[in-house]
């Protein structure tokens, strides 16, 4: 992972997600997010036609849980559904410089935590 930006590699996220879809409970209650990383990962889709959004996908490294962020492209399927394909980095791209990146840069909850917070406790 790219301590200044935040970035992650393609086949890190790949692994990440995998592991968290094989751990069985999560004891996380919520991410902490920088805003300031989170506008990185916003200016990368703010120009895209249609309703740019993001997707958070749950995942787990080492034991540690994480939340990978992807930005998305809406597109227009065939019978007129709406689908929000993943903004993927191409797997051979150094994912430090590609133009999609696959962001990580959230501190879990806990110990990260608004003890005061109803939605915590």
């Amino acid at each position: 992972m790219s301590e200044q930006n935040g970035k992650i590699s393609l086949q890190d996220a790949i692994d990440w997600t995998s592991n968290w879809r094989r751990t069985p409970s999560s004891s996380t209650n919520a991410f902490l997010i920088p805003l300031a990383d989170l506008q990185g990962a916003i200016a990368e889709i703010q120009n895209q036609s249609g309703s740019p959004m993001i997707r958070a996908y749950m995942a787990e490294n080492n034991g540690e849980e994480k939340l990978v962020i992807v930005g998305t492209s809406q597109e227009t399927q065939k019978d007129g559904s709406i689908v929000y394909k993943d903004l993927l980095p191409d797997t051979n791209e150094d994912y430090e410089t590609a133009t999609n990146g696959i962001w990580d840069f959230t501190k879990r909850c806990p110990p990260h935590c608004d003890p005061n917070s109803k939605l915590n406790n």
